[in-house]
């Protein structure tokens, strides 16, 4: 009977018993009662899904090879959401998602509330996937830690580098959504916060990718004093593939969960997209929320260039640096407020890391975080590997010439980062006893205080232990020269030079005295 229950479930695909049940009567001409009893005996490769709960005890049955393939997942959550189950609204999100997303975005993703009577808030939802063996927390170099589907160990470490690619891309969709919403009015100018701040932008029980107070006159609201009360504007973006029915469902949950709340003011929802199946959008729509893809709201020119980004970012991972690709993009998506800083941060990161390596530094890893118990964690830009030799560990600070790198960040990276960073690297089993050295490669000047922090802190340090070096905007220009490589030099001449090719000084003068030294012909021989 086993092998007949197989045979069910290679041509049904994974199922809930009382289906598989149902297709058994039928076939082998037996009660349904019988079905369900010979059903509970079936062993062989026949597996049932523990701690998820269906109606009227059924249980997920499926192949032994069939856990952890699309149609798993996509047939366990469809079953789940069916039941109307929080368990597999943040499954389908997870799917959207790739299979994998940081942890600090599950909450955003799942559509379930922080905290809220009556629903399972976000944290239980992933302790009960994780019990069931459905998900689990990974620690995925460049991105940290993450929530993802169970699948076998090296699928981590291979989307790794799309996945951070896509993430950098949807940060500067999101600042192009808040550089919209603040010129026609509908946010309130300097209230709008993403995902990229401190804490997760939040409206009700419920955590967004962007979210803003809104005083058009429809979305106002009095309080019985004469209070105003504004009304709120709630967006989340993904630009993985087209998005799905089942991928835009735990965001619908989430939207109709929120204008229940009786002490929420109204509220525009907005999802973006690269695309949509027909039935996705109709169901955004239906829902009355604001179905919206790069294109509709920006333009076709700047849908491309975030294609384009995402594009250039993945594949700079595994090949040298292209300065001709990205000086257009900066040229198209700079004229989105803040995107041009965002831009410029990350172009000096894969700059570094070029440079690095061609320097001879070693293997190179760009994001590095490391998580020490009762420390924090720190994440380190570019670290360099020399096998039995050495580890660099680069922090990259890619500013505008004429800015200033200020104080607490520049403390933060030397008496946190530097710390446990070094703490990390030395429990990994192959790094433990090489030299380590912790270098702030910046392209703007640090002030005269935080100079004279870094003479004292190195002047202290057990050079036995780890050094630390301070690689100042010549420096950096020196690095670049030194490559041998144009594009390099092309890329940072444009980006962190001032139009007269002058180089910033490491420490920001005091006085009136020139900040500045300027960038000679040969300089380029």
């Amino acid at each position: 009977m086993a092998e007949l229950v197989e045979t069910i479930l290679q041509r049904m695909g994974p199922s809930l018993s009382s289906d598989v049940a149902a297709e058994l009567a039928k076939v082998a001409h037996i009660s349904p009662e019988a079905a369900r009893q010979r059903l509970s005996r079936a062993r062989g490769k026949v597996r049932r899904l523990a701690g998820v709960p269906f109606p009227r005890n059924a249980r997920f049955l499926y192949l032994e090879q069939q856990f952890g393939s699309p149609e798993y997942w996509w047939k366990l959550s469809a079953e789940l959401m069916l039941n109307n189950s929080a368990l597999g609204f943040a499954l389908a999100a997870l799917r959207q998602a790739g299979g994998m997303i940081p942890s600090r975005q599950f909450p955003i993703i799942c559509g379930s509330p922080l905290r809220q009577m009556k629903h399972l808030s976000a944290d239980t939802v992933l302790q009960y996937l994780s019990e069931a063996g459905l998900v689990k927390t990974v620690v995925v170099p460049a991105l940290g830690e993450c929530v993802a589907l169970v699948q076998e160990e090296q699928y981590y470490s291979v989307r790794a580098a799309d996945m951070r690619a896509r993430l950098l891309t949807e940060d500067i969709l999101i600042t192009a959504v808040r550089d919209w919403l603040r010129k026609l009015g509908i946010a309130s100018y300097n209230l709008v916060a993403t995902r990229s701040d401190e804490q997760l932008p939040q409206i009700g029980t419920f955590v967004w990718d962007l979210s803003a107070p809104s005083y058009l006159g429809h979305m106002v609201r009095f309080s019985s004093g004469g209070d105003t009360k504004p009304g709120f504007v709630a967006c989340d973006v993904n630009l993985t593939e087209r998005m799905t029915i089942q991928g835009v469902r735990p965001f619908i949950r989430k939207c109709t969960t929120l204008r229940a709340l009786p002490k929420v003011g109204p509220c525009m929802q907005i999802f973006v997209a690269d695309g949509y199946e027909p039935d996705a959008f109709r169901a955004l729509r239906g829902a009355g929320i604001i179905a919206a893809t790069p294109a509709s709201l920006f333009g076709e020119e700047i849908a491309n260039a975030l294609h384009e980004l995402t594009s250039v970012l993945s594949n700079v991972a595994f090949s040298s640096f292209e300065d001709g690709r990205f000086e257009e993009l900066f040229s198209t998506l700079g004229r989105i407020e803040g995107a041009a800083n965002q831009l410029r941060g990350t172009l000096f990161e894969y700059i570094a890391a070029d440079a690095a390596k061609r320097l001879g530094l070693g293997d190179v890893w760009m994001n590095r975080i490391f998580k020490v118990d009762g420390k924090g964690k720190a994440e380190v830009d570019v670290l360099a590997i020399k096998a039995n030799h050495s580890v660099t560990a680069i922090e990259c600070k890619g500013y505008s010439p004429r800015a200033t790198i200020s104080d607490e960040l520049f403390t933060r990276w030397l008496q946190h980062n530097v710390p446990v960073a070094y703490k990390g690297i030395r429990e990994h089993p192959d790094w433990k006893n090489l030299p380590v050295t912790f270098e702030f490669w910046t392209t703007a000047p640090i002030s005269q205080d935080a100079f004279a922090l870094f003479e004292s802190a190195k002047s202290q340090l057990n050079p036995n232990r780890y050094n630390i070096e301070l690689r100042g905007p010549v420096d950096v220009w020196q690095n670049c020269k030194q490559t041998g490589e144009r594009s390099l030099m092309t890329a940072h001449q444009k980006h962190f030079l001032l139009p007269d090719g002058a180089i910033p000084l490491t420490v920001k003068p005091e006085r009136a005295v020139p900040e500045f030294a300027a960038v000679t012909d040969d300089w380029w021989n």
